[in-house]
């Protein structure tokens, strides 16, 4: 699922690679992988890979294909699709799929009409096919006559739980049955993140977050408004949409420390350490910039550090205890991809400028860097055998070791 965990703390059990060439590829600009009938015809992922138990690779793109690929057995530097799933002229846009606990069922919600049209949304479960290679569907949902774009969130449960661009917010059983909904706000890309005592949080584009219950109901809420620093900001009061140029509410999603504090980046370009009655603990002013922290951070292992890349700065590692800066890696650019952590402390980056990074998260140090000719605003993947996940909006899917 998006960010490795129902907590979000980007932190893969497995070591990627320390090296940086690509071994192999899928295309989906070619014509047989466009869809006649695509709400957003263009070549473009915007969404995260989710990695199965066996190494196959699930990613959406934009026209509204998720596809299940693996490595070829005829050809080293190819990967071939096990299977596809197209829902007629819907789309996924940003959201990344997740998988059942077995890894045998992948959801994720689609929505037609592209992003002006009005929507009707639909929460899938998917297999693969007996035959062929068109999935299986499972199970659907009504997730109502709005837009999905935000990822799933899987429990140990195997509740799924969704937010529509109304701000309702779904939790749904394995089996497709909805449990529950409570309204949050409007939801660009946010997923929930799950807390150890079922706690939900989730950042929306009202310029607040919500903390709702394990049963559906509204706990706290915190507002970003009333916690902006002293730095002034930079925004577009004139902006429509959802890209967070005016500087409200937040398009991330939230971590979740092991003391169940929630750290969440906002538009305003600050990063919020949240404790868990809603109260702030800290916030830290990244280099201001329009829609400012679109990125999840990632979480050390010992809990002790984040790290995020901002749309201006770079990439930041922040003391969790008290939010200052331990280091800072600087990019020409903007970062909307968060990072992914392996498990020995290497924090891998995909930025706006072509380039993946790979760090020390320990120093903040660079140990390789990769230009991949596309701009990457997906989070990159590691597979079991230590090979990194990159897809881009050129509509590549590359791997690298």
């Amino acid at each position: 699922m998006y960010q490795q965990d129902p907590q979000q703390t980007g932190r893969s059990p497995y070591a990627g690679p320390r090296q940086a060439t690509v071994l192999r590829r899928f295309d989906t600009s070619l014509p047989e992988n466009m869809p006649s009938d695509a709400a957003i015809p263009r070549d473009d992922f915007q969404s995260s890979s989710a990695i199965g138990p066996d190494g196959t690779i699930y990613v959406a793109n934009f026209p509204g294909v998720l596809f299940a690929l693996r490595d070829s057995s005829t050809a080293r530097d190819r990967l071939d699709l096990v299977w596809r799933f197209h829902s007629p002229n819907a789309s996924s846009f940003h959201a990344t799929p997740a998988l059942s606990s077995d890894g045998g069922t992948v959801y994720l919600g689609f929505a037609s009409g592209g992003f002006n049209a009005p929507g009707k949304a639909t929460l899938y479960a998917l297999k693969a096919p007996v035959s062929g290679t068109d999935a299986q569907v499972a199970w659907s949902v009504d997730l109502g006559d709005a837009r999905v774009m935000a990822s799933p969130t899987v429990g140990p449960d195997g509740t799924i739980y969704v937010a529509n661009s109304a701000g309702v917010l779904y939790a749904v059983s394995p089996d497709g049955q909805v449990r529950w909904t409570a309204q949050s706000g409007p939801t660009i890309k946010s997923a929930p993140a799950l807390g150890a005592d079922g706690t939900l949080h989730h950042a929306t584009s009202d310029g607040k977050m919500y903390a709702v219950s394990p049963q559906g109901q509204v706990r706290w809420t915190f507002d970003f408004g009333e916690h902006l620093g002293p730095t002034p900001l930079v925004t577009n009061p004139n902006a429509s949409g959802g890209g967070g140029a005016s500087g409200i509410g937040s398009g991330a999603s939230p971590t979740i420390g092991p003391d169940a504090t929630i750290y969440v980046g906002a538009n305003n370009s600050n990063m919020y350490a949240v404790a868990p009655d809603g109260t702030l603990k800290w916030l830290f002013e990244a280099e201001r910039e329009l829609a400012g922290i679109w990125t999840t951070p990632c979480l050390s292992a010992d809990g002790g550090t984040i790290f995020f890349g901002a749309n201006k700065g770079g990439v930041y590692a922040l003391n969790t205890a008290n939010g200052s800066k331990r280091w800072q890696f600087p990019v020409y650019g903007s970062i909307y991809a968060s990072s992914v952590l392996d498990s020995r402390g290497v924090l891998y980056t995909g930025t706006t400028v072509e380039h993946v990074y790979a760090l020390d998260s320990a120093r903040g140090e660079l140990l390789w860097d990769m230009d991949i000719h596309n701009q990457v605003w997906s989070a990159p993947s590691i597979r079991p055998d230590g090979t990194l996940v990159i897809a881009d909006r050129g509509g590549q899917v590359q791997v690298i070791g």
